[in-house]
């Protein structure tokens, strides 16, 4: 294997490491069978669904940020597609986790927050909000 080789795959390993251990801490928390939350319901609903939002945000940030640290191109709307989709599958893939784990049941509603989550840091980045 050549140095440009072994370099592009140190650059491509530390660029995406950060996401790949970011889906690690989501799927950690996914896995336990009760979350912390708040003692008034009302407040427990907004904390636990703005963790959604926070979290899959996160994701997306730290794709982004991967992809334009391996690659010299703009980001352009397929980009931004990308890693929408994977984003999406990822909080599809959290739900069927979280329907195995005992006492966690999935929900529709929490790809949902997810994804609002998601498309608000791409509408902050293309300057709609």
């Amino acid at each position: 294997m050549s140095k440009l080789e072994l370099s592009t795959i140190r650059k491509y390993f530390w660029a995406y490491l950060m996401p790949v251990l970011w889906a690690g801490f989501i799927f950690f928390c996914s896995a336990q069978e009760s979350l912390p939350g708040l003692s008034i319901s009302i407040f427990e609903f907004i904390f636990k669904k703005s963790a959604h939002m926070f979290v899959f945000a996160i994701l997306y940030v730290l794709l982004l940020r991967a992809y334009c640290k391996t690659n010299k191109k703009k980001i352009d709307k397929n980009t931004y597609l990308l890693f929408i989709i994977i984003c999406l599958l990822y909080a599809i893939s959290d739900e069927f986790h979280q329907s195995n784990v005992p006492g966690r049941h999935p929900a529709l509603r929490d790809i949902g927050f997810d994804m609002l989550g998601t498309t608000t840091v791409l509408l902050y980045q293309l300057k709609i909000i």
